[in-house]
């Protein structure tokens, strides 16, 4: 039997992201074959998110130029291929992310946005180039 910890984990993280991001709706789709023994045969699919709601993330810069708050790059989160432009907005005054560094902060999005149970990452783009990806934090 294998243990079901991992997977109680990214569904309370996913449950505890929709409520600080203020989620706008959770649509329940039943499965009709669970993907595992260990998969509930119903589970919270789709998170809905509206416009300008801060959402906590991890954030790794992987090639660009140095980013401060108010960098706006557009971000495809998992399950999705649309992008949706959002701007990153850091805890610290100045504070500057280089290339191959983490930082912590909020992200803010311009359209709505939606999430699937497959993932809380992401990926953010500079014109149509991939140039850092990350977590959604619960």
């Amino acid at each position: 039997m294998k243990p079901t910890f991992p997977l109680a984990c990214a569904a309370a993280g996913a449950f505890a992201l929709a409520g600080a991001a203020q989620a706008t709706d959770q649509k329940r789709i039943t499965n009709a074959q669970p993907a595992s023994a260990t998969g509930s045969p119903t589970a919270n699919r789709l998170l809905k998110f509206n416009t300008h709601h801060q959402v906590p993330v991890t954030l790794t810069l992987r090639q660009s130029a140095p980013v401060t708050t108010g960098w706006r790059a557009q971000y495809r989160f998992a399950g999705q291929t649309d992008l949706h432009t959002c701007a990153l907005q850091l805890p610290k005054t100045g504070q500057t992310v280089q290339q191959g560094e983490t930082a912590i902060g909020l992200i803010v999005c311009t359209t709505p946005w939606q999430l699937y149970d497959n993932g809380l990452s992401f990926e953010a783009f500079e014109d149509g180039k991939k140039v850092a990806d990350g977590t959604l934090r619960p």
